[in-house]
């Protein structure tokens, strides 16, 4: 009777267990290291949060057929991504949404790669696919030593590009050489684009004239060709400005000015991205010439505005936020309502302030010249017209200080830690900075 039961006992616990995949693992370095065969390694990509994940976690993957046939083929292993090793694997494999399902050989290079919610029949599907694909999968160390060995035939020149840069990130030397072999009646398919767009890293080079051409025919192409052009300039642009923030090359930096106003969709467009490079650029830079185009524009545009502007602008700003609240379901007698609500009050003065505020600081930390500091003065003593803070208080101290009126500058850092103490505010800081006021 015992032996019976044990044996009972053995099916019930075997079906269970083949009731659901069996992640064996929850690293792909572990299951890399200590996985045996030519089994694949499927990678289950979660997060905690994700809803989809949780579905196919208790309708996909406990089902018979699937565990079974999973369990049967690959290695497999589950990581989440919430934690520190998983989100690194997460990064290192490109994984940006949830749930992401990769199929792995015995190295751990990506043989397929499939996103989101699957229905049981499609998930079988993908994992059959990624099963075929292997059969003729050559790895990156083979494509390398093609490469190397001067065996530079286009198709597998692509797949060596893309997949040394899923790897090591953008290859901008390799994209260049893969370019000169590739006809010109080709350049506008969807897989040179991608491979631009993943691998560009300046604006000055033959990939990004592709894509800027390519803007002249944008409407005759697919989304998806669409798509990868503008990532590709996106991505040269950005590229381009971090070069030249961390080597300060202007020269550099005009370049892609000149590069924003070739690929712009307009000219107020080009002129508002350009605005906020130059800006950017001057504060990480601290760049007084180009902080200065920017911030003399921006604010005497400000001090121009009536009342009446102003008023429009809060309007403007009340009527998106009802309209967004109510797309989103939000009840206008919530509370959450009405808290938006009141801090959107006068936000249109409160903005404005907050910019004044940005460019006299700005001034203050990257000019010695009076005359130009007193353009810097003019803006912060409107800035607290416009709405006061204890910051642009200490704003308006700093410059009356760095022009030599230390008595008004003493005065102005006063109110600042009067207005402070009124908020509620810990004034600490400010009397550390009265401090070298005074000095």
């Amino acid at each position: 009777m015992i032996r019976v039961l044990a044996i009972a006992s053995f099916f019930i616990c075997g079906f269970a267990q083949a009731q659901t995949i069996d992640f064996a693992y929850s690293s792909i370095k572990e299951a890399v290291e200590y996985g045996l065969g030519e089994k694949l390694i499927f990678v289950d990509f979660y997060a905690s949060w994700c809803g989809p994940c949780k579905v196919m976690e208790t309708t996909v993957f406990s089902d018979s057929a699937v565990a079974r046939f999973f369990n049967q083929k690959f290695i497999n292993v589950k990581v989440l991504t919430d934690e520190p090793s998983g989100k690194s694997e997460a990064v290192e494999y490109g994984v940006r949404e949830f749930p992401t399902y990769v199929f792995l050989n015995r190295d751990g290079e990506v043989v397929h790669k499939t996103i989101g919610f699957h229905q049981k029949n499609v998930f079988l599907r993908e994992a059959r696919k990624a099963i075929h694909e292997s059969k003729s999968f050559v790895s990156l160390k083979e494509l390398e030593e093609q490469y190397e060995s001067g065996d530079q035939q286009q198709n597998a020149f692509a797949e060596y590009l893309k997949r040394k840069s899923e790897k090591d990130g953008p290859q901008p030397n390799l994209l260049d050489k893969y370019l000169q072999r590739v006809p010109e009646n080709e350049l506008m398919t969807q897989k040179v684009l991608e491979l631009i767009a993943e691998n560009i890293v300046s604006v000055h080079s033959d990939g990004f004239e592709i894509l800027a051409n390519a803007l002249h025919r944008f409407r005759g192409l697919t989304d998806t060709q669409q798509k990868a052009i503008l990532s590709g300039i996106s991505a040269a642009k950005r590229h381009t400005f971090q070069k030249a923030v961390e080597t300060r090359d202007d020269e550099l930096f005009n370049t892609l000015i000149n590069a924003v106003h070739l690929t712009a969709y307009s000219r107020e467009g080009a002129i508002s991205e350009e605005r906020q490079f130059r800006y950017d650029y001057a504060k990480l830079t601290q760049n007084f010439k180009h902080f200065s185009v920017i911030a003399r524009e921006e604010a005497e545009n400000i001090l121009r505005m009536s009342d009446e502007d102003f008023n429009i602008k809060n309007e403007e700003t009340l009527e998106n936020f009802k309209n967004t609240a109510e797309l989103r379901g939000i009840a206008a007698s919530s509370g959450q309502y009405q808290i938006m609500l009141e801090s959107l009050q006068n936000s249109a003065k409160k903005s404005a302030a907050f910019q004044l505020n940005e460019f006299a600081w700005g001034y203050h930390q990257m000019t010695e010249d009076v005359s130009q500091l007193n353009h810097a003065i003019r803006w912060s003593a409107y800035s607290i017209k416009l709405y006061e803070t204890p910051a642009n208080w200490e704003t308006y101290a700093f410059l009356l200080k760095k022009v030599g009126r230390k008595r008004d500058a003493r005065k102005a850092m006063n109110q600042a830690i009067k207005l402070a103490k009124n908020q509620g505010v810990d004034p600490g800081t400010l009397k550390e900075a009265y401090q070298k006021i005074k000095k």
